[in-house]
């Protein structure tokens, strides 16, 4: 990880994600951290020190089980919140996260401002609508589902604000399937004209002329 301590390029990142319309106290001072692809964002067995806003890239969220394979939990893209859940139940991190791509975050320490950012009301609307967020994802992912196809568009419908799947291997994660099930639902889907491949890995709901734009940690507030 590494650690930028330029104040521009800070400024420049605050401003890029509005990260300052997140919280209600004004005056709090921000860092920057940069990570490789590969590299290790949080673990279980270290406590997290700042809430991290995952402004750029792609991170990937797992388990170790205890004969040492890998249970994966998701993966997505920028913008994230790393360490909402853990700032309330005040303990390690669940999961492990990687940087899949060249990250980069701005983070808040939290022992300096734990008071102020308990009583801070834009803040906390933040972190509930995380919450809702990732709540969601597990919800639609997990509910009783037919088939493969019905659950795919599911996450097109009301996850996915521009109701686009972009990536097979993400998807697999999210939609808690294999990648063969998974390819072969979007084929079937496309076939029928309910989802059109806009690229590679990339698929969208063909009825979806009311797409939103992408959100972002603002939504919240």
């Amino acid at each position: 990880m590494k650690k930028i301590h330029d104040s521009d390029q800070i400024h420049h990142w605050i401003e890029k994600g509005k990260i300052r319309d997140c919280f209600s106290t004004p005056n709090f001072n921000f860092l920057l951290y940069q990570y490789e692809k590969g590299e290790q964002i949080t673990s279980p067995d270290n406590p997290l020190k700042e809430i991290l806003f995952v402004l750029k890239g792609t991170i990937r969220i797992y388990g170790i089980r205890h004969n040492g394979t890998i249970s994966p939990v998701n993966q997505q893209n920028a913008p994230i919140i790393i360490g909402d859940i853990e700032f309330v139940k005040q303990g390690n991190p669940s999961f492990y996260t990687e940087a899949v791509t060249e990250v980069t975050c701005v983070a808040l320490p939290i022992a300096p401002y734990e008071q102020q950012l308990h009583t801070d009301i834009r803040f906390l609307h933040v972190l509930l609508h995380s919450y809702a967020e990732k709540l969601q994802l597990f919800a639609l992912v997990d509910v009783p589902a037919e088939t493969i196809q019905e659950r795919v568009l599911l996450y097109l419908k009301y996850k996915n604000p521009t109701h686009e799947l972009k990536g097979i291997e993400a998807a697999v994660l999210q939609l808690r399937c294999s990648r063969r099930q998974l390819q072969r639902a979007l084929q079937k889907l496309c076939m029928e004209g309910k989802i059109i491949k806009i690229g590679k890995g990339q698929y969208r709901l063909s009825n979806s002329d009311d797409r939103q734009s992408v959100s972002d940690f603002t939504s919240g507030c």
